[in-house]
């Protein structure tokens, strides 16, 4: 796939990920279906065990406003994410604030 086909190709990120669109995106029900979906495949890929109850460290690259984080929470597991968008990572700063996320 062509870097001029994804937007940060195009323009910088705040043009595409800016306030509204990490809002928009926080708060859409099917993105955090899809979210949950996707982080609970990458664990089973990851192939840890669900016997074992050892937390781990994963890195989320692209964690956005840390929809995949809460997800890791839930699972136990500590992780550091990154963004290229200040937008969403202050999403995840304000659930940070608001005591929905853990913060390590």
């Amino acid at each position: 796939m062509s870097s001029s086909r994804r937007p940060e190709g195009v323009a910088p990120p705040e043009i595409f990920y800016n306030d509204d669109e990490a809002r928009k995106y926080t708060q859409n029900t099917r993105i955090m279906e899809i979210q949950e979906e996707m982080t609970n495949r990458c664990i089973e890929l990851l192939e840890i065990d669900e016997d074992d109850d050892a937390p781990r460290l994963i890195l989320d690259i692209g964690c956005g406003s840390g929809l995949s984080g809460e997800c890791l929470d839930e699972h136990g597991h500590a992780w550091v994410g990154i963004d290229i968008s200040q937008s969403m990572l202050s999403k995840w700063y304000i659930g940070y604030l608001m005591n929905s996320f853990t913060f390590y």
